[in-house]
């Protein structure tokens, strides 16, 4: 079975943007594999400059932990081991609201993240950008 692939990526990534829109806001999203892998990340015209790298930050936590929704992780945060590997990473893991991962026939094929909302608007344009590509 093929993991995500860029054509995969770029779809997900129109996906949340129109949601995104419909929602009225401005987000980037961040598309990783089951590694944790950047495949393609992308920001909305007058989305801040850092948005990108945390909404890959949000998608390789959800992968990191084998596949959790991001937000499921926040109260994980505050143990060592979560805060060891925030550290190990330096920065590059964002255990907070706004990642849903992507699994084909049970098997995590990578994550979506997205920043720039509420966390619970990040999940939502997550949420539908991993539906476009399941």
């Amino acid at each position: 079975m093929v993991g995500i692939t860029l054509l995969d990526g770029m779809r997900a990534l129109e996906a949340g943007f129109q949601r995104a829109r419909e929602l009225g806001i401005i987000v980037a999203v961040s598309v990783v594999d089951a590694r944790g892998d950047l495949i393609v990340s992308a920001r909305m015209d007058g989305s801040l400059w850092w948005w990108t790298e945390t909404s890959r930050a949000k998608a390789f936590a959800s992968v990191a932990y084998g596949g959790m929704k991001s937000g499921d992780l926040i109260d994980r945060s505050n143990n060592p081991v979560a805060q060891a590997l925030v550290h190990m990473h330096q920065g590059r893991i964002a255990p907070q609201q706004g990642a849903v991962p992507l699994f084909r026939s049970a098997v995590l094929f990578g994550a979506i993240g997205a920043a720039g909302g509420s966390g619970a608007e990040d999940e939502d344009v997550s949420a539908v950008a991993v539906q476009s590509i399941s």
